[in-house]
């Protein structure tokens, strides 16, 4: 049988639904093929459109000037950090942020520190809900819409379980070893002390109910009264506290049964 992927005419290459606008049909055909192919490249856009390669070029170009796209290397591209950030809106509207808040309460009030969830963005941890401490007369304070830098202990999660993740990561990797990210999916905890700061974190993954990681949650506090080891009563408050928030999506009820 004949071959016949390679440029085709346009009307070929991809079928216009009555009402939709050819570009946008497009966008969508080269948004599904990477979310099957974790990249695409000059080639197999223009395959999968039908067109030649200038016209795939234009289209590629495009995404990325718009962030849909960003490079991985000279020839591929993947996701980028528009889609990311589509991503974690439609995560909020799942619920995840509204059901960690009271649980991120509990916790606070039970190891006095303060409590952050955050997301990923396509590059780095960022700060989405924090339930801060005020019991401590020195406490973190931590806005939300924070970036965290690779080194922190919320972004060796993200990295730890990027196998499991709701998310798409860019080739930059966390601040750690593999060793380290090891410990992290053995333990399901990572901790990081900045001595410069004099600030610690211990982070651990939330999942939804598919299991995938759609989040972490963290303790942040000053690092002379936040305890290392990863059996440490804040570390096993952040695993029941994760457990509690996948529940909950689950069963949005259950919040009133615990």
């Amino acid at each position: 049988m004949a071959d016949t992927r390679g440029p085709r005419p346009a009307s070929d290459g991809l079928e216009i639904a009555s009402g939709d606008i050819q570009v946008v049909a497009r966008v969508a055909q080269l948004l599904r093929l990477l979310a099957v192919n974790e990249t695409i490249d000059l080639v197999s856009a223009a395959e999968e459109l039908g067109v030649g390669k200038s016209t795939a070029h234009r289209y590629l170009a495009s995404m990325e000037n718009h962030s849909l796209l960003q490079r991985r290397d000279r020839n591929r591209y993947e996701f980028g950090v528009l889609l990311a950030e589509l991503g974690t809106i439609a995560l909020s509207r799942l619920g995840v942020t509204d059901l960690a808040g009271p649980v991120m309460e509990e916790i606070s009030v039970r190891v006095r520190h303060t409590v952050v969830l955050s997301v990923w963005n396509g590059h780095a941890p960022v700060v989405a809900r924090v339930h801060e401490d005020s019991s401590r007369t020195a406490h973190v304070s931590i806005a939300v819409g924070s970036r965290l830098r690779p080194g922190t202990a919320q972004a060796m999660v993200f990295w730890a379980f990027r196998g499991e993740s709701f998310y798409r990561f860019g080739a930059k990797a966390a601040d750690a070893t593999e060793e380290e990210l090891a410990e992290v999916r053995r333990t399901g905890i990572a901790v990081r002390v900045s001595p410069s700061e004099g600030v610690s974190a211990v982070a651990t993954p939330v999942r939804d109910p598919a299991g995938q990681v759609v989040a972490t949650l963290a303790v942040v506090g000053i690092s002379q009264f936040v305890p290392q080891d990863t059996d440490s009563p804040v570390a096993r408050a952040l695993l029941a506290g994760a457990e509690t928030i996948t529940r909950r999506m689950v069963n949005p009820l259950e919040s009133g049964a615990d």
